[in-house]
This record gives C-alpha cells, sequence and structure tokens, in this order.
C-alpha cells in the first residue's frame, strides 16, 4: 500500500504521462500481444471474424499511473520497443520505470529486464516517418542509456541518463530481454524525467 500511495511522490515531473498530453508513436511501437486459438478450426474463425483472440491493453497503458496487477501493456516475444511522443520538448535527465511489486505479482518473468533508452532531437521527422527505424544510424538518434531492472529490487526504479544539451520530444524504451518469459514482455509504467525546453536553466552534458 505504501508503494501505491507514493509512486507518483517522486518530486519529478513525468512528460511521459498520457493525461499530461504524451502520445504512442504507433509506427514505431511494437505490436500488443495477442493471444490466439490452438485449434485449427477456430483460427479459421478468429482470421475470419476476429472472435476468439485474446488482446492485451493497448500500448498508452504504459503511460498511465496505474499498476495494478494486469494493468500493463504485453507485447510479443522478450524484444520490443515502446515509442512515445512526450508532451512537451525537453532536456531528459532521468527515466523510471514501474513494475506490480513481487509480492502481489501473479509472475513476475514477464517483467523487462535489460533495456535501452532513445531519443530523436526536435527537428527529426523519422519519428514520424519510419516503420524500419535503425536506431544509432542517424547523428539525430541520441543515446540515452543501457539500463537493467533489478525485479527484486523497489517496484520503481529511476535510472539517470546520459545527457545532451539536445532538447527532444520524442522517446523509445528498447526492450532487450526480460525476466526469461519466452512469450511475452509486459510494461506497466515508463516515465521519463527533464527540464522543460522552455525554461531557462543551465543544462551541462555528461
Amino acid at each position: 500500500m505504501l508503494y501505491t500511495y507514493s509512486q507518483d511522490k517522486l518530486n519529478k515531473a513525468d512528460f511521459a504521462l498520457s493525461t499530461g498530453g504524451a502520445k504512442i508513436i504507433s509506427p514505431l511501437t511494437s505490436p500488443t500481444y495477442e493471444q490466439w486459438p490452438k485449434q485449427l478450426h477456430k483460427i479459421a474463425i478468429a482470421k475470419l471474424t476476429g472472435h476468439g483472440i485474446t488482446r492485451g491493453k493497448p500500448p498508452i497503458t504504459a503511460l498511465q499511473p496505474e499498476t495494478h496487477v494486469g494493468q500493463c501493456w504485453p507485447f510479443a516475444g522478450q524484444q520490443g520497443q515502446l515509442a512515445v511522443l512526450l508532451s512537451r520538448r525537453i532536456y531528459v535527465t532521468a527515466i523510471t520505470y514501474d513494475h506490480v511489486s513481487k509480492t502481489v505479482a501473479m509472475g513476475t518473468t514477464s517483467a523487462p529486464k535489460e533495456f535501452e533508452v532513445w531519443a530523436f532531437i526536435d527537428d527529426d521527422n523519422d519519428s514520424n516517418k519510419k516503420t524500419d527505424l535503425k536506431l544509432g544510424k542517424s547523428p539525430n538518434h541520441l543515446f540515452l542509456g543501457r539500463f537493467t531492472y533489478d525485479i527484486n529490487g523497489s517496484p520503481i526504479q529511476t535510472f539517470e541518463v546520459e545527457k545532451w544539451n539536445k532538447p527532444v520530444r520524442a522517446i523509445i524504451m528498447k526492450v532487450n530481454s526480460n525476466w526469461d518469459n519466452p512469450n511475452y514482455t509486459c510494461l506497466y509504467r515508463f516515465r521519463v524525467h527533464g527540464i522543460r525546453a522552455d525554461v531557462k536553466q543551465n543544462f551541462s552534458t555528461g
């Protein structure tokens, strides 16, 4: 209960919060996990009608404050990514990932383990056009860091990022592995912290 109460008490603005104006960049976000029936005739019916397919919650779920059991966005396998158009231009200083507490979770193997965070400088249009974006192939892609979410640690973990003296509006959480679930990975909440570009402050690069 204490973690539930305190999860929005980080004293850090979240520029990836959907209710604050952040949005999902669909072309750069992995498809939502779907569970199909196993019988051949049911598969055929599902393809024709769409019935019988169990779909996970949409990606926007990972930008919302609720982190109750099951309130997460799943993608297939152990690798995938979440692309976010931030609520405003910022200099990124840190990111936070929240997962449901291990003490109440039905299982934790679907939690992300190793992940990278990338950003696009403000005048980069790649985030709106390319579905086959290759991160790191453009000088407009800023590598913010590679991190590990510790499933045995606090449910809410904040990571300081490599600082760039460039404002960004789009950001990607690229998951490289999870805690050994071969079928899907589930993201509960991804937060982005920083300094608003329209606020004049000193911001030194790392």
